[in-house]
């Protein structure tokens, strides 16, 4: 049997490089030298420019308001090539358009799903229950254990968790120990990951005199759209003092958002709630950089900060909580910071994208020799 070569990477909401799709498909594409996939990215339309330097092949296919739909063609002519199909940001609609066409015609693709999340209602979770019930020949890719246990716990049997393939920095480590100079909010403003409690955590710093330098993202989601409570924020935010304050409303290339987390405590206030079985890659781009992070508990971001002691995990985000937090790593940064930096040492290796990719050949060409 002649091996799969061609990879098809849907990505529908791609077009710049903001958001965790654009490293996703970065970092895949600068490890796949060493497997030579024919690699084929689908994504928005109006990323036209963004990947025309990159080694692959980009079909600017997708028109956000009719993402969901074009998915149903997309779908139904790449199922029936003997490529693979890798689903790198997964939702149930993807798994129901899959088991619909299971019932027509025989799937020849090799299908990988990645799920980063699932929200847990008592209709998705029936329905991802009755989906597993079909037995259908693909793989669900997670990136935490506490997220593959819940496929594994309604049905699936083919799941795996392979650690969020992210880019490899080329500088780790500096001789040179860093100096805290502000506090960080890095990513878009978003109610769950806590950009309304950093502006209240702002008022406070000041209220009680520190007056800490605060630097803050604050550009829309990858939806176009703030929530009321982030946009209610922003709008109080504008109306402070903004002195020992830099703001970003606009997209940062990568090196530019990079440069954020040096001498930096960054802050992962993110819901306990949405995260417990979540991966973040802001978190592991703060500890590429030495910087220290205050995150919730009992998620990935707060077992790993608890882990290396390379930052703080919270039980709650109330300001004077937060603040008595960033007071004790600024009293100890220059440890907070050489823990984050051996954090990144032991976490840049589990999430090299080889292993995305290794996995993939091998599940795809379960007769071929591996590397």
């Amino acid at each position: 049997m002649s091996q799969i070569k061609t990879l098809n990477l849907i990505e529908p909401t791609l077009y710049d490089q903001t958001g965790h799709s654009y490293m996703y498909v970065q970092c895949l594409l600068q490890a796949n030298p060493d497997f030579n996939f024919k690699i084929q990215v689908w994504l928005d339309q109006r990323g036209r420019q963004l990947l025309a330097r990159s080694a692959c092949i980009a079909h600017t296919y997708f028109y956000r308001p009719l993402r969901q739909v074009q998915k149903i063609f997309l779908y139904y002519k790449l199922l029936k090539q003997p490529e693979i199909i890798l689903i790198s940001t997964a939702e149930l609609w993807d798994l129901k358009i899959l088991a619909f066409f299971a019932r027509y015609f025989k799937i020849k693709s090799k299908v990988f799903l990645q799920f980063h999340q699932f929200k847990q209602t008592k209709n998705k979770l029936a329905s991802l229950k009755k989906i597993a019930n079909l037995n259908l020949d693909f793989t669900i890719i997670t990136p935490t254990e506490k997220l593959e246990a819940l496929y594994k716990n309604h049905g699936f049997k083919r799941c795996v968790t392979i650690a969020c393939p992210t880019y490899q920095p080329a500088k780790l480590l500096n001789s040179e120990p860093e100096k805290f100079s502000k506090v960080l909010y890095a990513g878009a403003a978003r109610n769950d990951k806590g950009f309304a409690q950093v502006i209240d955590l702002l008022q406070y710093n000041r209220s009680i005199g520190k007056d800490t330098l605060f630097e803050i993202q604050t550009s829309m989601p990858n939806s176009q759209r703030y929530d009321a409570t982030s946009a209610a924020a922003l709008l109080k935010l504008k109306t402070l003092p903004q002195h020992n304050l830099i703001l970003h409303a606009t997209t940062l290339d990568q090196q530019q958002y990079l440069n954020l987390f040096k001498n930096s405590i960054c802050l992962l206030l993110y819901s306990q709630q949405e995260y417990q079985d979540k991966f973040s890659a802001i978190a592991l781009d703060a500890f590429y950089a030495g910087c220290p992070i205050i995150t919730a508990k009992n998620t990935w971001m707060g077992d790993a900060a608890q882990r290396y002691n390379s930052g703080i995990a919270l039980d709650d985000f109330a300001p004077a909580t937060v603040q008595l937090a960033i007071d004790e790593i600024i009293n100890n940064y220059t440890v907070f910071h050489v823990n984050a930096k051996h954090a990144a040492q032991q976490l840049l290796s589990l999430h090299d994208p080889k292993h995305t990719l290794e996995f993939i050949k091998l599940a795809a060409n379960p007769h071929q020799p591996s590397l």
